[in-house]
């Protein structure tokens, strides 16, 4: 932005930042009837000054304004309360967590078609919900349930007439990772039973391996297979049936990390990987100061994009609905009058107001300031009816 020269015509500015009532911004929503909100700020000003007479200008503006009964003085310093969006902030639910949920789903569908004696029907859903349990093992926390679609797809694989040997496929995987799994033993025929508790007592009675799950020293986990939790170092499961099983670690701030061993006839052993969640780092901006539109509200860019944006950034801060800018001019004669304009943030347009003139000894300074607001009120009523500049004011360029 190109500045006037340092042998310009003294100038001082003040701003106040109005809002009215009713006004929504992005920022905020005045309630009904509440006062249109104010912020007075010291001047900034353009080649030699006279502290006195910025004093008593702003010292009048703060007085009369505050005075009036009309607003309610704001500074930059104030912030609109953040809003809290419970949904916004909630964690995001993981891939893994939504497939248990949708396991959980399809397997009570499964369990009513069973119900219902509808069982190839009912072997489809519990199928689907098992792909769905197994898909999401790393965060499975009850694997009683994927047990349990194990033992109902084999009941349903036996009375739709898929043959033993696909029952037997289900209830060696539900045994294998709940080695106390039973069945429902009401309304069920002889050769369900008999098939069920032959297998049971078979795998019962085989021979039994562990798994160890190697972590690294210091870390600060829980370690679990098939569900059950492992309490001390060295984590080592045992007893454990030739099948598929799941070792998992999780902890807090860590990635949930696991693995499916198939489990032969030899221990197994794994190593964990330890990998922290990256947390996200949020950007915190720091808040605006009136300060940004120093050079703005001095040089009268109030048509530039680049005074536009920190304005409408310090509306949202604040809740200010509008900016009202004053120029302080003398003329040949050290008269002073000030030139205001007045910027709604919703749009970013600006217009300029008539001009206040006052007595060289600041006598008539609080009468013409109490005089004054009702332009200012004028004006924002006028919002967005009010024509705005399209060029940079020619108050501004001394003449």
């Amino acid at each position: 932005m190109k500045l006037p020269p340092k042998n310009a015509a003294a100038v001082a500015l003040f701003a106040t930042v109005l809002a009215r009532p009713g006004l929504a911004t992005e920022a905020t929503t005045a309630e009904p009837g509440a006062k249109p909100k104010l912020m007075i700020v010291p001047p900034s000003t353009l080649g030699e000054p006279k502290p006195a007479q910025e004093r008593r200008v702003l010292k009048a503006a703060q007085d009369q304004l505050s005075a009036s009964g009309v607003f309610d003085l704001v500074s930059d310093r104030d912030k609109v309360p953040d809003k809290v969006d419970p949904k916004k902030n909630a964690p995001k639910p993981s891939l893994s967590s939504k497939r248990i949920d949708a396991a959980d789903a399809v397997r009570q569908e499964g369990i009513n078609l069973q119900t219902e004696a509808k069982h190839a029907d009912a072997l489809d859903k519990l199928r689907n919900a098992v792909a769905l349990y197994e898909k999401a093992y790393l965060e499975l926390v009850n694997y009683s349930n994927l047990a349990d679609a194990y033992m109902r797809a084999g009941v349903c694989a036996h009375y739709a007439g898929q043959g033993a040997g696909e029952a037997t496929h289900w209830f060696e995987l539900g045994i294998a990772i709940e080695p106390t799994l039973v069945i429902d033993r009401r309304k069920q025929d002889k050769a369900l039973l008999e098939l069920f508790d032959g297998l049971h007592a078979r795998m019962q009675a085989t021979a039994k391996y562990a798994i160890e799950v190697e972590v690294p020293a210091g870390a600060n986990v829980e370690v679990f297979v098939d569900g059950v939790r492992l309490t001390a170092a060295p984590y080592r499961a045992q007893n454990l049936i030739p099948g598929t099983h799941y070792a998992q670690i999780r902890g807090e701030g860590l990635l949930p990390w696991g693995t499916v061993v198939r489990l032969g006839k030899k221990d197994g052993k794994v190593t964990a990987k330890i990998a922290e969640v990256k947390k996200e780092e949020k950007k915190v901006e720091a808040p605006l100061t009136i300060d940004a539109l120093a050079d703005c509200a001095r040089v009268g860019a109030f048509t530039m994009p680049l005074c536009k944006a920190p304005a409408a950034k310090l509306g949202k801060q604040t809740g200010a609905g509008f900016l009202w800018f004053g120029l302080l001019r003398f003329d040949r004669f050290n008269r002073l009058s000030v030139v205001p304009f007045v910027m709604d943030l919703a749009s970013g347009g600006t217009v300029q107001l008539k001009a206040v003139e006052v007595a060289p000894d600041f006598g008539d300074l609080n009468r013409k300031m109490t005089e004054h607001e009702a332009e200012v009120s004028a004006a924002v009523a006028q919002f967005p009816r009010a024509r705005a500049l399209s060029k940079t004011p020619a108050a501004f360029s001394g003449k």
